[in-house]
């Protein structure tokens, strides 16, 4: 590439930047607190009453709608990330640690909304542990915690807490086997972006 068509691509990097940076500042407006680079693509309905936001938080949104609600407590770390068509709704509360990713179309709810035979329905806390990865069209039902770096397989119905380290698959899901990631890893994906002491070495 020419130096010209370096400072081309650097010029739309930052400009994409800016105004994903613009779009967070208003979808993410109702948050009590709101963490610094924070961005967001599209037009999510971020509208939970009691939420907060960590830094470098990340939203998308597309054709099928991100939707981000409730009026119990949401509570994001540090470096999330919710994908596109993803519904999380707090009626109690729900706590998100830090470098968790939410794929596309997860659904994380705290309540049945409504009981079966003649039962009350089921409310509980959602607690998802620091550096989880959920995969595409999982559930989390209520009352679920994940431990750390968990890797919830794509399709799975969380109904039960999960220990640290642990992939888990099927509906309802199950421990498949114990993960095992290398010193000082901190999250359940790994890229070129990855915070881990592999790749730092490898920029280094």
């Amino acid at each position: 590439m020419t130096p010209w068509e370096i400072r081309k691509l650097a010029w739309k990097w930052r400009r994409a930047t800016w105004k994903q940076q613009a779009q967070a500042a208003w979808s993410l407006r109702h948050c009590d607190a709101r963490g610094k680079r924070c961005v967001v693509f599209g037009h999510p309905i971020v509208d939970g009453s009691d939420m907060t936001v960590g830094d470098d938080f990340k939203v998308w949104s597309g054709p099928r709608k991100t939707l981000i609600s409730g009026w119990g407590q949401i509570r994001f770390g540090d470096r999330c990330f919710v994908n596109v068509g993803s519904t999380i709704i707090a009626v109690e509360q729900i706590v998100v640690g830090d470098d968790v990713a939410i794929a596309n179309d997860v659904y994380m709810l705290d309540s049945d909304s409504h009981g079966v035979e003649g039962r009350p329905h089921r409310q509980a806390p959602i607690v998802i542990g620091d550096g989880c990865w959920i995969g595409a069209r999982a559930m989390i039902l209520p009352g679920v915690t994940l431990g750390k770096r968990v890797l919830v397989a794509a399709g799975a119905g969380v109904t039960k807490d999960v220990p640290d380290d642990s992939l888990v698959a099927g509906n309802p899901a199950r421990i498949v086997r114990a993960l095992n990631y290398p010193p000082g890893c901190r999250r359940a994906w790994h890229d070129e972006f990855c915070p881990c002491p592999k790749v730092a070495a490898e920029k280094a």
